[in-house]
Order: structure tokens, then C-alpha cells, then sequence
């Protein structure tokens, strides 16, 4: 999801022109992440969702009435309904370049700024008073200790009641009006000629995303995918780069939603988006943002639920077998009884009379007697046979019930890697991944036949790849079958790989053939595995880094499933490449 620099613009245009100086009427939490605003504007009230889910941070206005969610109130949640029921919203306010909105309120309680960050797995929502000082927050740092001198003197921000908001630092890039041919050249000469122009520029100009930075691609050459080698004529790119941030004529919104070819929603922007070329201009950007979220929403949610679905009941399938494995192990847990009962019925048969079916047999001295089960259709020598054929099953189950429980456990391994796969996936192609690997296995097969006799082809190519601050390449795989290829086809023996501690996740690439990466860069890249993985939402993360050498692929396996050694394991905030 896109909700870039220029959407929050818009976005704050549309609320100036719409709800400053309305009354706040009501305040609804919908869940911990997610608050719902009702603003009255004689005649109107209208209502505005914050959403800061780090999938999918956004804010927008809707017609719908907002409805309270399940669970308990969130600490911010009090505060909000003691300082803004009643509150009229007096100025909106975004810093340049930032993904930062300041809704400043007044009300009998005093004046307020509602913070809204809208910054991936870090944003944020905070109610500050007049002095900048936290009121509540929806989401709390970690104090790992600090005193309250450390917390002042540290540069790490701190979202804690009580303690003053700093806002995120600024970035050190360039500011897209003040870009020049000279700049841009210099920028181009120090980058790889090969390196897709659409990803340098976010990497040196502000308030750039990587959508934003395609359609001016796009715009300036024609070619969205154009690389720095293939740029040579620069002015127009520059032009265009500068057009949408000029201070002096600031640009039209021309709200905008593409498509991919089954009509799902795949994008929208404030902005036109030539370079997908499928699109539809609508009368408000809100508006745009709700459908997309709908739609979006309801088209891969409907894609993922007969997969999910498939995973659940092959995992209860998996555990059900499990457990009659463990019974059988518990019951042929001691070979040796089933030996001595064959062996104390043939030294009875003479005692045993036709259709007896219980024998009592003193065998050992000093214990208690054997007491043995016997079919009474069964003679002593068939029912001895039997005990014996039972004790060598026993012995063989010994050594096979362990393998048959270490598969079970590497089947189940590989599907929770296949539900991170289709959490991970963001697009019908990631999907259909899943699917024709679940297909490949005979876990699922569609209800509905398809229209081509083809299977989904499981793709390894559209795996990410990522360049760090400091230089270094990162590749990330996003499924398990790109996993399988970076580490196994890919990566060289001194290549570093990162992967999240013992969680299903992605495998993550630092090749070294141009010199070992730095120190942030390493962390950076664990980072990118945290946020690639089950883990992705949780403050802090456990990531092992070893050598690519020291990886082995699990024989017997599913692709992507991985042992490995000498691994030094780093501690890491997730957070997404953008």
C-alpha cells in the first residue's frame, strides 16, 4: 500500500476543505490500531478513520457510520474521549516532505494536537497538549531500563505519556525543488549503471516513493523501468521531478485507482499512474482510498481463504496422525513383554484347553505372573506366532516411528512456511505461487476447474532486491520456492544469509563478492528479515546471521526448509525496505 508524501497532501486538502473547524461529536475505537472520528460541519457530519496498521497505515474520510470493534478499550482511547469530544479542529498541519499530519484541536480541556504518523511497521498515533508533551499513544516504546537522563540525552524517539514528542529526524536527501541537472548527474555517477532509475531517486530525494518515482520515470522517458545507463537526457526528468513539489503552483490531485487484468485493485495515488496504464480518476482521493481498501481487501481475502483453509485442515490432518504415532509408540514401547508372552505360550500349550482366551503364566521369580490375552479361535502355536509377528513389529517401529514423526514435523514446518507465504503476499502472482505449490503436494485441489489446463508456474524471479544504506545488495526471498533459489542457486559459500530465529520467514541475502557490508548495512538487512517474517509486528525480533556455507538444505525437506550453524544472532526493530 502507497500512502506516500503527496497522498497525505491530498489528503490534508481535502480535510481543510472539508472539516476544519467542525466539532468533534464522538470518538470510536475500532481496534487497537484503528480510530474513527465524528465531525460535525453544519449540516454535515462526516467521518474519519486512522488507521496505523503497519501493513497498511491511512487515513481517510468516509459517509459510513463508524462502528466500535470488539475488545477492550486502549489506554489512548480514554484519553481521547476526555480531551477531544467537543473539540473543534482548528488547523491541519503537514511538514514538508513528511508523512506527518498535526490535527490541532481546542476544546474545554485545552488545546491538543492529534499526531498522526502514517511510517510503515513504525507509525504512530499521539494525542500531544499544548507543550508537545504526550498525552497517550496507541503504540508504547520499549525503555529497556533507560533513566529518565538517558531518555533525554538519547536519540532514539520515545512514545511514553508524560515524556516530550520529538518528532522523526529529517532525512538527509535532497529536496526534490532544490534538484538540479548538475546534482542529478553527480547522484548518477556515483551509482550503479545498471540500477533502476525508479529506486535511486527515493534514495536521494525526499518525499519520494517508489510509485511516485515509476511515474516519473515514466513520465520523463517513457520507460518506468529505465536504468541510470539508459538515461540521457536529463532536463525532462528533472522538470518532472520538481513539478509535483513546486512550492509556487502546487500540483492537481487527480485521484486515481489502477487495476491489475482481473479489475482488483492494485494502486492508487493522488496522482495520474500512466506507467500501469489501467486506471480510473475518481472525485475525491477518500473516496479512492476506501475502495481500494474494499476492494483490495475483499479480492485477495476471497484468493487466500481456500488456501488458508487447505493449510488448516492438512495441519489438523498432520497432528491427528502425530498423535496416533505417539500412541503406537507408547504401546510398543516395551518389545521385549510381547517376546516373553509368544515364549510363554508355547512353554504352556500344553495347559491350554480349545477356546481358552486368557493364560496365567509364573515365567519370572519373584515377580508377578504374566498374564496373556489368547484368541480363542487361535491355537497355542498361532497365538504364540502372533506375539512374535507384534514383538518384530515393535522392534521396526522403534527405528520408524521417529522417522515417520520427524516427517510429520517437517510437513508441518513447511506449511506454517506456506501461511507466512500467502500472509507475505501482496499481489495475485504471489498468490497463485502458494497455490500451485499446494496444488504440487495434493494439498488442494480448486473446486472449480480452471480455464487453462495450465497450473499456476511457481516464479523465482520477482524475489527483492534491495540496495542498503551504505551500498550493500540485499536479496530477499519472499516465499519459500525464492528462499530455495537465493540460498541454494544464488548465493556464493562467504555470502552472509539472515534469517528470523526459529519463525517461518524469509531468507535473506548480503553477497560479499564486492567486499563484506558494513555493520548497519547487516543490521539493516536483519531488519528486512524481521519484517519478511511471522514476526513482523512484533517491537523486537531475533535474527541469526552465518555464512551461506553453513547452510544445509533438511533432506527429505520441502524447499526452503533449512539447518544451520556457527550463526551469531542479532536483535532487531522489523521494519519494511521502503
Amino acid at each position: 500500500m502507497s500512502f506516500d508524501t503527496l497522498a497525505l497532501t491530498a489528503l490534508a486538502r481535502e480535510l481543510q476543505s472539508t472539516i476544519l473547524h467542525g466539532r468533534v461529536q464522538r470518538v470510536t475505537q475500532l481496534n487497537s490500531l484503528n480510530f474513527g472520528f465524528e465531525i460535525y460541519v453544519h449540516p454535515v457530519r462526516y467521518y474519519l478513520t486512522i488507521s496505523i496498521e503497519p501493513q497498511s497505515p491511512h487515513i481517510y474520510l468516509t459517509e459510513k457510520k463508524l462502528r466500535r470493534g470488539q475488545g477492550n478499550e486502549t489506554p489512548l482511547m480514554l484519553v481521547l474521549r476526555k480531551y477531544m469530544r467537543g473539540a473543534r479542529l482548528k488547523e491541519i498541519r503537514q511538514p514538508p516532505y513528511e508523512r506527518l499530519l498535526y490535527l490541532h484541536f481546542e476544546s474545554y480541556a485545552g488545546s491538543t494536537i492529534l499526531a498522526i504518523e502514517l511510517l510503515g511497521p513504525r507509525s504512530n498515533l499521539m494525542l500531544l497538549d499544548a507543550d508537545q508533551t504526550i498525552l497517550g499513544t496507541a503504540r508504547l516504546s520499549k525503555l529497556n531500563r533507560k533513566t529518565d537522563h538517558e531518555l533525554a540525552t538519547s536519540r532514539t524517539r520515545v512514545h511514553i505519556p508524560g515524556h516530550v514528542y520529538r518528532p522523526p529526524s529529517p532525512q538527509n536527501k535532497i529536496a526534490p525543488h532544490n534538484l538540479t541537472i548538475s546534482l542529478l548527474e553527480k547522484e548518477l555517477a556515483e551509482a550503479s549503471p545498471t540500477f533502476p532509475l525508479a529506486r535511486l531517486l527515493p534514495q536521494i530525494l525526499l518525499g519520494l516513493s517508489p510509485q511516485l518515482a515509476r511515474e516519473i520515470c515514466y513520465q520523463a522517458t517513457g520507460n518506468p523501468k529505465i536504468t541510470v545507463t539508459q538515461l540521457t537526457d536529463l532536463p525532462p526528468l528533472v522538470e518532472h521531478c520538481r513539478r509535483y513539489f513546486d512550492n509556487q503552483t502546487p500540483f492537481e490531485v487527480q485521484p486515481t485507482l489502477a487495476f491489475d487484468e482481473t479489475e482488483t485493485p492494485i494502486a492508487f495515488a493522488p496522482y495520474t499512474l500512466e506507467h500501469i496504464g489501467n486506471t480510473k480518476q475518481f472525485e475525491t482521493f477518500s473516496e479512492v482510498i476506501e475502495l481500494y481498501l474494499a476492494e483490495s481487501a475483499v479480492a485477495y481475502t476471497a484468493a487466500k481463504e481456500p488456501l488458508l483453509e487447505t493449510i488448516a485442515n492438512t495441519r489438523r490432518k498432520l497432528l491427528r496422525r502425530q498423535e496416533r504415532l505417539n500412541q503406537d509408540a507408547l504401546a510398543r514401547s516395551n518389545p521385549t513383554s510381547l517376546k516373553e508372552k509368544g515364549e510363554a505360550i508355547l512353554a504352556y500349550a500344553y495347559q491350554i484347553q480349545p477356546s481358552q482366551a486368557k493364560l496365567v503364566a509364573e515365567w519370572h521369580a519373584g515377580q508377578p505372573p504374566l498374564e496373556i490375552t489368547l484368541d480363542p479361535k487361535l491355537s497355542p502355536s498361532d497365538n504364540a506366532q502372533r506375539y512374535f509377528k507384534q514383538y518384530r513389529k515393535a522392534l521396526r517401529a522403534v527405528d520408524e516411528i521417529p522417522l515417520q514423526l520427524r516427517k510429520l514435523s517437517l510437513e508441518m514446518d513447511y506449511l506454517d512456511q506456506l501461511e507466512q507465504d500467502l500472509s507475505m503476499a501482496d499481489n495475485r502472482t504471489e498468490i497463485d505461487v502458494v497455490e500451485a505449490i499446494l496444488m504440487e503436494v495434493t494439498y488442494y485441489q480448486p473446486n472449480q476447474p480452471r480455464k487453462s489446463k495450465k497450473r499456476p508456474q511457481k516464479s523465482v524471479s520477482r524475489y527483492l532486491r534491495l540496495t542498503a544504506p551504505d551500498g550493500a545488495t540485499v536479496w530477499v526471498g519472499k516465499n519459500a520456492q525464492q528462499n530455495a533459489h537465493l540460498t541454494f542457486n544464488r548465493a556464493t559459500a562467504d555470502d552472509l544469509w539472515l534469517h528470523a530465529r526459529k519463525i517461518p520467514g524469509a531468507h535473506a541475502i548480503m553477497p560479499t563478492a564486492q567486499g563484506i557490508p558494513s555493520e548497519s548495512d547487516v543490521f539493516w538487512a536483519a531488519s528486512i528479515a524481521a519484517y519478511y517474517s511471522k514476526a513482523r509486528y512484533d517491537t523486537s525480533v531475533e535474527v541469526d546471521v552465518t555464512l551461506k556455507k553453513h547452510v544445509r538444505a533438511i533432506k527429505g525437506a520441502a524447499p526452503g526448509l533449512v539447518t544451520y550453524r556457527q550463526e551469531s544472532t542479532l536483535r532487531v526493530v522489523p521494519q519494511a525496505p521502503e
